[in-house]
């Protein structure tokens, strides 16, 4: 966990804030399905169009068949040579691998909204298994290991107010050894980013997929 920042802020006192801000993210099940909610909506509104535009990169695709077609006809029939053939052939070649390229982009955007929808609710699950009781009992050592699992990051501002940054990723251990109490989320080099600033009595907290 980095620190950067004024020196005379206390230790003490950021060790508390940046507590508050990890007990709140992960004893609230309620509010981060909300939030991670936001943040698929927020995805899906990118992708408003994208029926549209795959509807129009299969029309071309389908149009390259049919010209390719049309043109090696002409080429049997005599009424372009063979030179022009190979030409035409080459400028279909590049239309067809263009719109079989947009049209991966598209299922990939497609695929990437069912990936988030999964990597919520397989947090959610696993957050609501742990319970907050386990986060209550853990000792200092033991948040420092969380820190560490969870990428934390904290900068103190120039106006003394904290940012805390981190990541959900494969899996953490969030319990004493003993309690087998493991959080697994996601696939293997997936995360859920998130950045958090205290504020008053609260945590405004914002989510983004890597």
């Amino acid at each position: 966990m980095a620190c950067p920042g004024p020196k005379t802020v206390s230790a003490e006192k950021v060790e508390a804030k940046v507590w508050r801000v990890v007990s709140s993210i992960l004893k609230d099940p309620k509010t981060l399905r909300a939030d991670l909610d936001a943040m698929v909506e927020s995805e899906r509104a990118t992708m408003h169009n994208h029926k549209r535009e795959a509807k129009a990169w299969a029309e071309k695709l389908a149009e390259a068949d049919r010209k390719r077609s049309r043109y090696q006809d002409m080429a049997a029939e005599g009424l372009i040579t063979f030179e022009e053939l190979g030409e035409k052939l080459l400028v279909l070649e590049n239309a067809r691998k263009a719109a079989q390229r947009e049209l991966e982009t598209l299922k990939g955007k497609r695929n990437r909204i069912t990936e988030m929808k999964q990597d919520r609710d397989a947090l959610l699950d696993s957050l609501i298994q742990i319970g907050s009781e386990a986060l209550d009992t853990l000792t200092p050592d033991e948040k420092h290991q969380l820190y560490r699992i969870l990428r934390l990051e904290v900068v103190v501002r120039e106006d003394r107010m904290l940012e805390v940054s981190g990541a959900f990723g494969d899996s953490f251990d969030v319990c004493k050894l003993e309690s087998q109490c493991t959080l697994t989320f996601g696939r293997a080099n997936t995360w859920v980013k998130f950045n958090a600033l205290p504020e008053g009595d609260g945590v405004k907290v914002q989510f983004f997929r890597s």
